[in-house]
């Protein structure tokens, strides 16, 4: 009996670790024609050139087509200045925009539809670096081979009724400087880095159920990073104190 209960909790055990859903990391999976709620195609650009330090959010105004590949699916109203990410291996430092090996995406995530931002946290294996094989791959990153597991959710169909079959994702983008900003949280405040706007993805895949592509995501840019309130207050602090030292001599 007691072989028996141990074995059942062995398969319970194996259900629980392989009947999380998962979904494709991928900003670019087209079709001829593409289809509302299958296929997309967004991307990530630079700071805005008149305005680095607001993030824009939201899908290019232009459409995606096999000729101009920079436009969105689907459409949206956005008008975006600032060069895409990546497309080859040219330039150096934070501002070489193009060389897609300078700049990573990742994924965040938390078991159901319209979560708060704040719980999403980091899905393991997500973090990838951008294309560079051409100008026409800018501003998509290298898909991570295989789809991605949610933790807490269960795939479409698998009859868990205690987990949800939908997660709410965001996509990060940063510098990372082959490796000088490993991670989204260590690049924040200190480079350029970029969140685009949580979204739902429904009907996630597992076992026979094919996973689902970020079909609700949209395109969003990097912003220039901005001092913390503490260091433009010790930067006040210090002219002040500079001022009145040149005065009393």
């Amino acid at each position: 009996m007691k072989k028996l209960l141990i074995a059942g909790m062995t398969l319970a055990g194996a259900i629980g670790v392989f009947a999380q859903g998962a979904l494709v990391f991928n900003n670019f999976d087209s079709a001829t024609p593409e289809v509302a709620g299958v296929n997309v195609v967004f991307h990530v650009y630079s700071p805005d050139l008149t305005s680095p330090t607001t993030e824009f959010t939201g899908n290019s105004s232009v459409a995606y087509s096999t000729s101009v590949r920079s436009g969105d699916f689907p459409t949206g109203t956005q008008t975006y200045t600032g060069p895409l990410l990546g497309g080859s291996t040219v330039g150096s430092g934070p501002t070489g925009w193009a060389n897609g090996n300078n700049y990573s995406a990742d994924l965040v995530a938390a078991a159901g539809d319209n979560q708060p931002v704040g719980s999403l946290v980091l899905v393991a294996g997500s973090v990838t670096t951008f294309r560079t094989t051409s100008a026409s791959v800018a501003g998509w990153f290298v898909a991570p081979s295989g789809a991605l597991s949610i933790p807490g959710t269960t795939f479409s169909g698998s009859g868990d009724l205690t987990h949800p079959t939908a997660a709410t994702v965001a996509v990060q983008a940063w510098y990372s400087g082959g490796g000088a900003y490993p991670t989204y949280a260590s690049a924040l405040g200190n480079t350029y880095t970029g969140e685009g706007a949580a979204f739902n993805v429904d009907g996630l895949g597992g076992g026979t159920i094919t996973p689902p592509n970020l079909y609700n995501g949209q395109s969003f840019s990097l912003v220039s990073p901005i001092p913390e309130p503490s260091t433009i207050a010790l930067g006040v602090i210090g002219a002040c104190a500079f001022l009145a030292r040149r005065r009393k001599s």
